[in-house]
């Protein structure tokens, strides 16, 4: 079978894009914040185009890339957690913006399309967890930047939609981030009716894992999670991220179950694999619970 070294393949070229200079755009604005924890172990990146409720601008698209490509060479980092200021997580994309390309050629179009799927592409293949704190309203592309982090929370007055047929248009780009999130059938719903749903019902379809009451529960969950990522090999959840991008949509056959006894196999012989089995049977605790 083909169908796992291709996915491998592309895992591996996304990394690679990651590292490289040329995949780079820089940012001068302040549309996009990154700030870390005194240690260093935790990031935020912050939608901060409050004006026009976060929406998915040029110089937003541009200031993703560059915190995640500057976050991509940090080997410190245990987890990103990509919040918004205000109260709106994301209007998805910037309208004004999107009139302008009326009048771009279709290769044009196509280019900036394809580089805005290349910001999701970056937030689902970067190598330790995002996690979406939800603060608000997600429209459109801020569905497909929920769609595209390894696990999201939101509060319980968010309201979600992926409005674009109501615009004449349709939610191309981000189609595979959604659909590999909630599934086809939810897809087809809300695609084509552009309904919008509240966060019981993202929850209920798999686009967030939990509802909380407000911010301050949204806070905790950060804190929680904190914890939790803190007793984790930051390489074992690196490998779990590819594991599971891997194996996704796979059939259950030999050529995957031997894939998976080799990876496990890797993982066993590895510095951390060592280290954690080690600990464990030493009664000690492994290295990456120093966090400093």
């Amino acid at each position: 079978s083909t169908a796992i070294p291709f996915k491998m393949m592309m895992i591996n070229n996304t990394r690679r894009a990651l590292t490289s200079n040329s995949f780079r755009f820089m940012s001068t604005n302040t549309d996009v914040l990154l700030s870390r924890s005194n240690n260093g172990h935790f990031a935020e990146i912050t939608l901060n185009r409050t004006s026009v409720h976060n929406a998915l601008s040029p110089s937003v698209m541009s200031g993703l890339e560059d915190h995640f490509k500057e976050l991509s060479e940090d080997k410190k980092v245990r987890a990103v957690f990509l919040k918004a200021a205000g109260k709106t997580f994301c209007a998805g994309g910037d309208l004004k913006h999107m009139k302008e390309t009326a009048k771009w050629t279709t290769e044009q179009n196509k280019e900036e399309a394809f580089r805005l799927s290349g910001v999701f592409n970056l937030i689902r293949n970067f190598h330790r967890p995002v996690i979406a704190l939800v603060n608000g309203p997600a429209y459109g592309g801020g569905v497909g930047i929920i769609s595209s982090c390894d696990m999201a929370f939101a509060v319980k007055d968010s309201i979600f939609a992926l409005s674009e047929v109501t615009l004449g248009v349709i939610p191309a780009t981000i189609s595979p981030f959604v659909v590999s999130k909630i599934g086809a059938s939810a897809s087809r719903r809300y695609f084509l009716t552009a309904e919008r749903f509240d966060a019981n019902e993202a929850e209920k379809i798999g686009l967030i894992n939990n509802v909380v009451s407000d911010e301050n529960e949204l806070n905790d969950i950060e804190i929680k999670l904190k914890k939790a990522f803190t007793r984790c090999s930051p390489d074992a959840m690196t490998a779990s991220k590819e594991l599971i991008a891997t194996i996704e949509g796979q059939p259950i056959n030999d050529d995957l179950r031997m894939w998976t006894a080799s990876k496990l196999a890797e993982v066993r012989e590895s510095k951390d694999g060592q280290e954690g089995m080690g600990a464990f049977l030493e009664k000690r605790k492994p290295y990456w619970l120093d966090m400093n």
